[in-house]
């Protein structure tokens, strides 16, 4: 009896010691799904310009992420002393004279999400829809956009590996029925399915960099920035900052087998990261 009365006791402080282990598995398994989330909506995107190469991608970054627990735990006791009770009305001695009840109570609450932004910016989309167009279809549907050289301009400092920015033959499309069960992802818009196999994830894994990249709206080109003083008859000085192409430094990274990280500015409010929130 009496370790039976312990384990109640001690439960509900035993569940708050798991906490940590909670959150620590609760916050892996989250990070996990953010490449599935970028892979999926990419593919999204691919069915929908197999289906129609004049569409308008549709796109979100995420920015931030949160997994947190929230546990909560009570105990309350309630002792009943009847010592007017008889021996009969005791039922034999099954019910004492003093009564003792406990109420033990546990209460956890998971949270976790993703912090999205939609991709609005016209520019970042022309550049996105030129390169799921060259994707599906070799040629952009209009020269209104420019695709070849924005895009060249864009990854200027890969201009030499194409193949890499836009990999081809990763995919296959077809109708539902044709979809193998063993495909790793599979994405449809109406009636047309796309889906990667095992052998394509290399192709899904660099095309959907070269989009998250292009979101960014980061080109991949060196540049340098001067400031030129200019002086008129008054005596006055005024100041012009332009950006340029830094040509050496353009040279050095087509020379180079491992290209230099380049110096990056988001314009999406970026959160630092994945928090992990235990309460």
């Amino acid at each position: 009896m009496r370790r039976w009365m312990v384990l109640v006791l001690a439960a509900p402080l035993l569940a708050g010691c798991q906490t940590h282990l909670v959150l620590r598995d609760d916050a892996v398994k989250l990070s996990n799904t953010l490449a599935d989330l970028n892979q999926q909506q990419v593919l999204n995107n691919v069915a929908m310009f197999v289906h129609n190469p004049s569409a308008l991608p549709s796109l979100v970054a995420v920015t931030a992420g949160t997994a947190s627990i929230n546990e909560q735990h009570a105990f309350s006791g309630n002792a009943t002393y009847a010592p007017t009770l008889t021996f009969g009305q005791q039922g034999g001695g099954a019910l004492p004279i003093l009564t003792l009840l406990f109420n033990p109570t546990a209460q956890r609450q998971v949270t976790e999400n993703w912090s999205m932004v939609p991709i609005i910016d016209t520019d970042h989309l022309q550049r996105i829809r030129c390169a799921f167009q060259l994707l599906v279809q070799d040629a952009p549907t209009t020269d209104c956009d420019h695709c070849q050289a924005r895009l060249e301009d864009y990854f200027l400092g890969d201009a030499a590996h194409p193949e890499c920015v836009i990999p081809h033959g990763w995919y296959h499309t077809g109708c539902k029925s044709e979809v193998p069960k063993d495909a790793c992802f599979v994405a449809c818009y109406r009636d047309t399915y796309v889906w990667v196999m095992p052998d394509g994830l290399e192709g899904l894994t660099r095309f959907t960099m070269t989009v998250m990249d292009l979101t960014s709206g980061k080109p991949h080109t060196p540049t340098k920035t001067i400031v030129k003083t200019f002086k008129d008859g008054k005596l006055e000085s005024s100041q012009e900052t332009t950006t340029e192409v830094d040509q050496e430094a353009l040279e050095k990274l087509r020379k180079s087998a491992l290209p230099p990280d380049r110096p990056r500015k988001s314009p999406i409010p970026v959160n630092p990261g994945l928090f992990f929130v235990p309460h």
